[in-house]
């Protein structure tokens, strides 16, 4: 019997294992969590219910060949939600949690800090020297713990009232609500922040800041259809967004447009020069990330009344600098005209995830020549299938990637939609023989 070790029991871990196990496989889950807590990850842990997802519950199942399940799933657990509803997350949290419970898996409780590959053997190494011995490893990493700007010095980094991640349960319960807090960022995170801050009673103002200003679009309440398809061929950046452009002119909303690109994304991706995907990421990415990861309309109305109200600001500045003060912080501001210093109570970090390559185990299988960085540098590089590429440029066969941790050689891939059918496709492709060679990116 095979061995299938998942690395990771969020989401992209939890899809892994209903997807791979069988009655003829034997799969383990490598995950520091609790048994009752696999499968939610970090976005399905909250319990704020002001947290909804930001697709419709009719994109969410679990299943690649059941496209209905959570609908099914909800329907039965009594809960109203319909295929256009934005569920709370808790829920969809929930419903992952279930099903992954009601398949065949082994919980290994511990934090992969490693691998071992020989020519006949693969052990997971766990903090603490526990092995798990396996035939095949799939990594299911998700989203690394957020970086945080230059600025956050370890001065800053341990204030009582400095929260590097705002994910961690219980995180925010420092966070005083009479003085001016600093959000940085100004995505989905730091709006999901700042309506969990304000709805504990806050006197005084949050103030979100990232380079743009730059606030996710919302949904459309009800969305209408694309009228036409899109295609493209060419490996500079220019060119590509021309395209885009074009095409979007053409549909009765800017929203259908990039729901059409979306299951096109990663073949226009690898299709790009390197050169060409260094400058998406540099200066199209930020927006990009606005329109394609949406608010739900509720969310939206929610954010709209915090900023009528004044108690969440939007400001496009740099962080130039952030010292400790006499209450909290003073944090120096560099706007496009002028430089300000604001005082602060509190700072959160709502970057966003940072990526596998900078996590213990990241780390390790580059030091280790077990993997290498994407052509962009963003994370580790895979091959078409998922297999992660080592310093050598060659794919292994043993050693998987899957979902956030593809991100990067990928680009497409954070989404339920999408790691449902990477799970999917591995579940068909784990067997597949034989080393490839991959050209090492110029």
């Amino acid at each position: 019997m095979k061995t299938t070790v998942v690395v990771g029991g969020g989401c992209s871990g939890a899809l892994t294992t209903i997807h791979l196990s069988g009655p003829e496989d034997r799969v383990v889950l490598v995950d520091p969590s609790p048994e009752d807590t696999l499968g939610r990850g970090a976005a399905y842990r909250t319990t704020d219910p002001t947290h909804l997802l930001n697709s419709r519950a009719a994109a969410m199942s679990a299943l690649a060949d059941a496209p209905e399940d959570f609908l099914d799933w909800c329907r039965d657990q009594g809960l109203p939600i319909g295929p256009a509803d934005f569920a709370p997350r808790k829920v969809f949290g929930d419903y992952l949690h279930d099903r992954l419970r009601r398949v065949g898996f082994e919980h290994v409780r511990g934090v992969a800090t490693r691998l071992e590959a020989g020519p006949r053997s693969l052990r997971v190494v766990l903090r603490g020297g526990q092995v798990v011995p396996a035939d095949q490893v799939v990594l299911a990493l998700g989203h690394g713990a957020p970086a945080g700007p230059l600025a956050i010095t370890s001065a800053v980094r341990t204030h009582p009232y400095y929260v590097g991640n705002p994910w961690t349960p219980g995180a925010l319960d420092r966070v005083p609500g009479d003085v001016p807090v600093l959000l940085i960022g100004t995505g989905l995170t730091a709006l999901d922040v700042a309506m969990s801050l304000s709805g504990r009673g806050r006197r005084a103002p949050l103030h979100a800041v990232s380079r743009r200003g730059l606030l996710p679009q919302p949904h459309l309440e009800a969305q209408p259809k694309a009228t036409g398809s899109f295609a493209h061929a060419g490996s500079d950046a220019g060119g590509l967004l021309r395209a885009v452009r074009r095409y979007a002119a053409t549909e009765p909303d800017w929203r259908c447009a990039v729901d059409t690109l979306r299951p096109q994304l990663d073949r226009l991706w690898w299709q790009l020069s390197v050169d060409a995907r260094r400058r998406l990421l540099q200066h199209v990415a930020a927006y990009w990330e606005v329109h394609r990861h949406r608010m739900a309309p509720t969310v939206a109305a929610r954010v709209a009344a915090l900023r009528d109200s004044g108690a969440l600001f939007t400001h496009a500045a740099a962080i130039h600098s952030i010292r400790r003060g006499e209450r909290g912080f003073v944090v120096t501001l560099r706007f496009r005209h002028k430089d300000e210093s604001w005082p602060v109570g509190a700072i959160v970090n709502c970057t966003g995830p940072g990526g596998a390559a900078t996590g213990t185990l990241g780390r390790a299988l580059l030091d280790d020549g077990l993997a290498r960085r994407d052509p962009t540098g963003t994370g580790l590089d895979v091959d078409g299938h998922g297999r992660l590429v080592d310093r050598d440029g060659v794919a292994s066969d043993r050693i998987l990637a899957i979902g956030p941790t593809r991100r990067g050689a990928w680009w497409e891939t954070t989404a339920v939609p999408e790691i449902r059918a990477q799970a999917a496709a591995l579940a068909v492709r784990t067997r597949a023989a034989g080393p490839v060679r991959v050209p090492v990116a110029a």
